[in-house]
This record gives C-alpha cells, structure tokens and sequence, in this order.
C-alpha cells in the first residue's frame, strides 16, 4: 500500500469490547479492504494459558476483534453507527508455536475477501517479531443499525 496507515487511537470508540477482554490496543486503517492491528500481551491476559502463553481462542479473539474494528471504523467514516458482531466461522486456521507470552506484542494484518450485506469474510495473519504464529479465515456478521438494542 502506498499511502500511509491512519492509527486510531481510542479503540474502544470501534468495538464493543472493554477490558479485562480488550485484545486490540493499536488499529491502523489502509484502506477499505487492508488494516493492521496490534496488542502488546499484558501480564494479566485472561488468555493467558499453559506456561504463560496466549491460548489459541486468544489469538482468534485478537482477530475477530481486529476485524470488529476494521467494519466499526469504515462505519464511522461512513455515518453510521457501530453495531455488534459475532464470529460465524473459522477456517484454515493454523497455529504455529511458539505461542506469544507475556510482553509480547502481536502484529496482525487483515484482508478484507468478501462482503455481502453484513457478512464479511476476512484473511488474517498474527505475528510476533516477525514470525507468524497465525494464519485464518474468518467469517464475521454484523447486525444490522435497527437490530441493535
């Protein structure tokens, strides 16, 4: 991409998520089908697993809340509200350890592959100092402005 990545600083302003679940603290826009995304592994991680590690339902939240964020910003700069998603499916994804820990940081980048209404299907791939420890597919649906309560 040759124009810069705009950093959105107030993630919570995207998704709906708030901490102790917060997975995403930098969310940077390239354009309508390309974001990057990271989150620096606190100590205290509710996804913190085995040996100190982020369990892999970790890593697949950290995506699904990067592509949260991804439809929440192009929907402020659209005029709209953001709206709740929910995962509505998961492939090809393939874990390779070891698993970030601790201090951290994950670095992710989302493609956007489809849309159709309010389903997106997006390409992710999480690394930590450059050695992807993620790659997925991920199905996400949105609800739709009136449907939230």
């Amino acid at each position: 991409m040759s124009s810069p990545a705009c950093k959105v600083t107030d993630i919570t302003s995207l998704i709906p998520q708030r901490p102790p679940i917060l997975m995403v603290d930098g969310y940077f826009f390239e354009d309508d089908l390309h974001c990057r995304s990271e989150l620096t592994v606190a100590a205290d991680n509710m996804f913190l697993g085995k040996g100190g590690c982020v369990a892999e339902e970790g890593l697949l939240e950290h995506v699904a809340q990067t592509s949260a964020a991804h439809i929440g910003h192009i929907r402020k700069m659209a005029g709209q509200s953001v709206t709740l998603g929910y995962i509505g499916d998961i492939k090809r994804a393939v874990f390779t350890p070891p698993m970030p820990a601790a201090g951290d940081t994950l670095h992710t980048k989302l493609t956007v592959v489809s849309q159709v209404g309010n389903v997106t299907l997006v390409s992710a791939e999480t690394s930590v100092d450059e050695r992807v420890v993620l790659t997925c597919r991920m199905k996400l649906a949105n609800e739709n402005e009136g449907d939230a309560q």
